[in-house]
């Protein structure tokens, strides 16, 4: 009571420093509030206030509130540090010990303690020993005097030392002071100095924290002096001290009086509660899948702690520092570890890192994707005598076809399947997920190449086709996946042929072939006259006449299509029968130019309506259909008159170019 104190609040690691206020309170009242209004930026804040104990001050609480206010601009933050409670003692003089100067042995006395002014009275105690020898007190209050009042019953003759000890502290503050009175018996008998067991134990167990003294007392005539030391320091044995690690040891104590000197060694122990420290038990430990290890930590403490650790998911770590077991990447993850003993318990967090070699995963959908897995998009290699092909021009409106959506390639999927199917033109990325930690690299090369890569294609081609060998790498290992990819594209140009001859006379029989690449394979519709001598051959590829005749005369257009687009192709076949028809068209990538020369004594121009919508065209069983090409000329649709199998003559239409584009349609024609 009555020292000043300073109390030091500490801030880290703050910014910005000129929105920081920071108080310093006692219960409710403010001790002292700063701001920092000439500081920018981050730094480490330090507030210092000087306290002055006194009694209002006991059993109060000091806290330190800092506040960052980031207003109007963002929220205020604020923390408070954990509060420290004050204790205020006072002991401004010593006791006054009265007791009788001599006593007769067998008979009884009093003896009283008395102290002024010690604060808090509560936490006052006394303590009154005779040759060594604790005594049963009461104690008394009256105003700020406290008196102990004891009974004297000498057991022995000679020089006894009574001892008075008041005492105002916790564990972390202590005030004594003694008072000596010494009572002589009459024809006292001269005695060696004796150190019992029981006045000076020789083992003595202490805790790390508290405050003890190396006490010994010995037995003698006239009245031994007891000290006790270790490697040469003499240490009190009334005073006590903290305790900490230091004080454990071997001590010698020495009972010395003009008769001669007894000798005890004392052995101190001092147990604390467990530690585990970084070098006991790391935080971070890395592993290696397949290894034989343990997850185990050394933890300081005395007695000796028991260690366990478990997953911060609940469920058993299942190591003890004496098991070990073969590592799996389950392993990985974060581990509470607590150390124990009968004086208390230390925790610490603890990472397991699981390194494994890499793995290229199969399956198209897994359940749950793995936390390292890696999808890699990789460059193509391809011979540099590759010539790729072309790319088709897809009308927007395929002749006497409904719109078939295309299927994308499944690039997104993960995991790192072993088919892939491309379509030519979209975007070109081969992505293979492999797991591994490290995160493994994955690169892909083609096989059978030979060639070194060259610059990546933004887009498929048909050169993409082929198997590659995907390779996932770290530094475990490597992990090895063919990939066969599929590369899908329309119908490229269509070729036409006629065997024996386009042009024939009549009553010859001939065959018109049609033939386009194409992947899927593509399928083949027809255009043609209507005539019932026609007859298609497997798959459509062709169709042939038999006995040709003027009804067989005209265009042959072919339609190849898959579900990624369609090509066309038209060629003229002419039955020469003394008549001149001459009608030469050729259409290819989807384009048809049709020229009609109508001839006389049988083919004459009718200008008559195309019923569009009327639609009527041949399929493989080979009905009777009829042909429609359009085209626009200066806005008016020019018609041509075309021989049917009836030797009626029926009118045919050309309609205008859309977008570049020339449309074909099958309609029905319409009768003269």
């Amino acid at each position: 009571m009555g020292e000043s104190q300073n109390l030091t609040c500490h801030v880290l690691e703050v910014a910005p420093v000129v929105n920081l206020t920071v108080t310093l309170r006692r219960g409710a009242d403010t001790l002292r509030t700063v701001g920092f209004g000439a500081v920018n930026g981050s730094t480490n804040v330090t507030v210092t206030h000087v306290l002055s104990a006194g009694p209002e001050d006991h059993g109060q609480d000091v806290t330190c509130h800092a506040e960052l206010s980031l207003r109007p601009h963002g929220p205020l933050f604020a923390s408070a540090a954990v509060p420290i409670r004050l204790s205020v003692f006072a002991l401004p003089e010593p006791p006054e010990l009265q007791a009788p100067s001599h006593m007769e042995l067998g008979t009884t006395g009093t003896a009283s303690c008395q102290v002024t002014g010690a604060f808090p009275i509560a936490d006052v105690g006394f303590t009154i020993t005779m040759a060594g020898q604790s005594l049963n007190v009461t104690t008394t209050v009256v105003g700020d005097v406290l008196t102990s009042i004891t009974r004297l019953v000498p057991s022995m003759v000679g020089a006894l030392e009574l001892v008075c000890t008041v005492t105002v502290a916790t564990a972390a503050l202590m005030g004594s002071v003694s008072s000596l009175s010494h009572y002589h018996i009459p024809m006292s008998l001269p005695d060696m100095p004796d150190l019992a067991v029981n006045d000076c134990p020789g083992i003595r167990t202490w805790l790390q924290g508290t405050w003890e003294a190396l006490s010994c007392h010995a037995t003698g005539n006239p009245i031994p002096t007891v000290s006790c030391g270790r490697d040469g320091v003499t240490i009190s044995t009334t005073v006590p001290e903290l305790v900490t690690r230091s004080r454990a040891g071997t001590y010698i104590c020495n009972a010395t009086n003009s008769l001669g000197t007894q000798s005890r060694l004392v052995t101190v122990n001092v147990e604390y509660e467990p530690t585990l420290t970084e070098r006991g038990c790391p935080t971070h430990r890395l592993w290696v899948e397949g290894e034989q290890r343990e997850l185990s930590c050394r933890a300081d403490g005395d007695p000796a702690p028991s260690t366990h650790c478990t997953r911060d998911d609940g469920t058993t770590g299942g190591r003890l520092t004496t098991q070990q077991r073969v590592v799996d990447r389950g392993d990985a993850g974060s581990y509470t570890c607590r150390a124990s003993n009968k004086h208390g318990t230390a925790e610490r967090s603890v990472v397991v890192t699981v390194e494994f070699p890499p793995s290229i995963t199969h399956s198209l959908h897994p359940s749950s994707p793995s936390p390292h897995s890696h999808h890699v998009p990789i460059s193509i290699t391809q011979s540099p005598h590759h010539h790729p092909v072309p790319s088709p021009i897809t009308p927007h409106h395929p002749p006497h076809a409904h719109h078939i959506p295309t299927d994308k390639p499944s690039m997104a999927d993960p995991g790192c399947p072993s088919q892939r199917l491309w379509v030519e033109g979209t975007p070109a990325e081969l992505l293979c997920a492999a797991t591994g930690n490290p995160q493994p690299h994955v690169t892909c090369t083609k096989l059978g190449d030979g060639y070194p890569p060259m610059t990546t294609s933004t887009n498929v081609t048909r050169a993409h086709a082929g198997t590659y060998q995907c390779q996932a790498t770290n530094s475990r290992g490597s992990a090895l996946r063919n990939v066969t990819i599929t590369v899908e594209y329309s119908p490229t140009t269509v070729t036409l042929r006629v065997l024996p001859s386009a042009a024939v006379s009549s009553g010859t029989s001939l065959s018109v072939e049609c033939r386009a690449d194409g992947l899927p394979p593509p399928t083949y519709g027809w255009v043609l006259p209507p005539a019932p001598n026609l007859r298609f051959g497997t798959g459509n590829h062709s169709v042939t006449i038999t006995g040709a005749g003027t009804v067989n005369g005209g265009v042959y257009t072919c339609t190849a299509s898959n579900r990624h687009g369609w090509q066309a192709g038209s060629i003229m076949v002419r039955v020469d029968e003394n008549r001149l028809v001459l009608v030469a068209s050729l259409g290819s990538v989807g384009a048809i130019t049709a020229v009609g020369l109508v001839a006389a004594g049988g083919y004459y121009l009718k200008s008559t309506a195309c019923k569009k919508g009327e639609y009527n065209v041949r399929d493989a069983e080979g009905t009777l259909e009829a042909a429609c090409l359009h085209r626009q000329h200066h806005g008016q649709a020019e018609v041509y008159g075309i021989q049917d199998a009836e030797g009626t003559l029926e009118a045919a239409c050309l309609h205008r170019q859309h977008h570049g584009q020339a449309e074909v349609y099958g309609i029905q024609l319409t009768q003269p």
